[in-house]
């Protein structure tokens, strides 16, 4: 099981705002999907302590820590449900424990799930196949690193009622790779064109090269084809200190970015409930 900080948890409940809103908005669709292709244990321990432990229904560690929803069971455990679920994770443990999680749910909701152990890349390049033009579908990419390749992206980019939310993990885990495992950044950039962008006189400190880098990547999503992408920070605390993430929407439909906005810059301070058009 996971062990996370404070920040994910943020992360998380503008996640589950999210998805809770999509499910309204999109209420006159016939079929919806939802795919979470890094999703985890189904839940993760809770622990801010400043120790290397990686967790279990407490902090090995420390002893410490508060069992809470992951991605997975947020988005089972909404007022409204989607028409299907598709979970992948790479690790057999993690889809071994989210199993024995969704075991405790209603059995009607059960059989809308399927669990698939294996790399999301693999899985997620032939999805698109499946869905149909009139289906709307909800992509939830959470990498720890940079495991998410750009060349899937691309084809998830070809169903027509798409909306993927990413993790751009570049303080977390990316800047980390920049000297020794370029040909991963390579992936996931999906061109080698970064490094001109991370070496270029004009981005001379830190903070520019993670601003180019990161226009680089939404204007890429943008020549996709996605017509709304929209960026927002995840900082160490709420609404403040260092940016550690960027969670990136990309959505072919006005109504995902308005959700957005109003998610980030009113409903987590509760000045006003969320108001959108229906899709």
């Amino acid at each position: 099981m996971r062990r996370i900080k404070s920040h994910t948890v943020e992360k998380l409940a503008y996640f589950r705002k999210y998805i809770e809103a999509y499910l309204v908005a999109t209420k006159r669709l016939p079929i919806k999907y939802y795919i979470d292709a890094f999703a985890g244990s189904g839940k993760c321990i809770l622990c801010d302590e400043k120790c290397k432990s990686r967790g279990g229904l407490t902090c090995h560690k420390c002893g410490g820590g508060k069992l809470v929803d992951g991605s997975a069971m947020i988005s089972l455990k909404t007022k409204n449900t989607f028409s299907g679920y598709l979970f992948i994770d790479l690790n057999k443990n993690y889809i071994k424990e989210l199993e024995k999680f969704i075991e405790e749910l209603d059995q009607t909701l059960q059989k809308k799930i399927l669990l698939k152990n294996s790399d999301s890349n693999i899985v997620l390049r032939n999805i698109y196949k499946y869905i149909p033009r009139y289906a709307g579908c909800l992509i939830f990419l959470d990498p720890e690193g940079s495991e998410l390749e750009w060349e899937t992206i691309k084809y998830l980019s070809k169903i027509d009622k798409a909306d993927l939310l990413i993790l751009y993990p570049y303080d977390m885990a990316l800047v980390r790779l920049i000297s020794n495992y370029t040909a991963k950044l390579d992936k996931f950039y999906g061109t080698p064109d970064w490094i001109i962008i991370y070496r270029a006189k004009e981005n001379f400190n830190a903070g520019k090269r993670k601003t180019a880098l990161l226009n680089f990547y939404t204007r890429n999503l943008e020549k996709l084809g996605f017509k709304y992408v929209i960026c927002k920070p995840v900082r160490k605390r709420l609404r403040s200190g260092k940016s550690l993430y960027h969670l990136i929407l990309a959505s072919h439909h006005p109504a995902a970015t308005k959700i957005m906005e109003d998610i980030f810059n009113k409903e987590l301070d509760e000045q006003q409930r969320i108001k959108f058009k229906i899709l």
